[in-house]
């Protein structure tokens, strides 16, 4: 009843804007990108994003922003929590950012169309070719265009947030990075599991921290597989500790002692 809530409320005060926002750019530029430059599509995709978040109280508490300040397009591979993962990538990135996703993600109303608008492509993970196909067009966007695109490699979200295990990663997703010869930049990420959770109170915390920037030279020797595992390994020797510092984040917040209502200590009219 309380996450009932907690969408309800995030309903009526963005509810309006996504409903403007959709019709006025996403559905037009998700239909011809080419009409309008990236940079139009990005800093809307951006200033809606960063609506949405400031409305679902998120606390940025230790993002790496050295993740998003690469002047090269590069490939960012981090691990899968929530449906709003994105959100956060593109609220942190001044510089584009879009995504590789799953064909399914095309069908979402408004999260397929946004992805679209900002030249993020859809793989079908049945269909090697058109895998191949999606992966051309992302690598010429990324010479053309300089945009830097994420992938979760997982291929799904890991729903018991708190294991701290990582889910195997697809190896194929990390073909971009062989066919554009980019830097792969291996994140790993914790909190935005937290975005519709009422037990944490109103802050929402959000980590976000850069583990290894692989040059090309880096990993140019090593099959899909071998860097799939190496990212991987990264991810999972690090998350574990992140979801402990969660706990107490949280443990701290909720035992803050809080200031007393200076109404509550006025004397009672005599």
């Amino acid at each position: 009843m309380r996450k009932f809530g907690k969408y309800l409320r995030i309903g009526i005060l963005c509810g309006w804007r996504v409903i403007f926002d959709y019709f006025q750019w996403i559905l037009p530029c998700s239909r011809n990108p080419k009409k309008k430059p990236l940079s139009y599509r990005y800093a809307k995709a951006r200033s809606l994003v960063i609506f949405l978040l400031r409305h679902m109280n998120i606390d940025f508490v230790n993002v790496d922003v050295s993740s998003f300040q690469s002047e090269r397009p590069v490939l960012h591979v981090c691990n899968h929590q929530s449906a709003i993962d994105p959100l956060m990538y593109v609220a942190m990135s001044p510089r584009p950012i879009s995504f590789i996703s799953k064909m399914e993600n095309a069908k979402i109303i408004v999260a397929g169309r946004l992805i679209k608008a900002i030249d993020g492509v859809f793989i079908d993970r049945e269909d090697p070719r058109q895998a191949i196909r999606a992966f051309r067009q992302a690598k010429a966007n990324m010479e053309a265009l300089g945009i830097s695109y994420c992938i979760f490699p997982e291929g799904t979200r890991q729903r018991d947030v708190y294991s701290g295990i990582v889910q195997d990663f697809k190896p194929g997703s990390l073909k971009l990075a062989y066919m554009a010869k980019a830097p792969v930049l291996v994140s790993v990420q914790f909190g935005s599991i937290h975005a519709f959770d009422k037990s944490a109170g109103k802050g929402r915390y959000f980590h976000i921290e850069l583990l290894r920037r692989y040059e090309y030279e880096d990993y140019k020797d090593l099959t899909t597989v071998e860097l799939s595992d190496a990212a991987r390994e990264l991810i999972q020797a690090r998350l574990p500790e992140i979801t402990q510092e969660d706990r107490a984040y949280f443990e701290a917040k909720k035992n803050k002692q809080k200031p007393m209502k200076w109404w509550k200590n006025v004397p009672a009219v005599i």
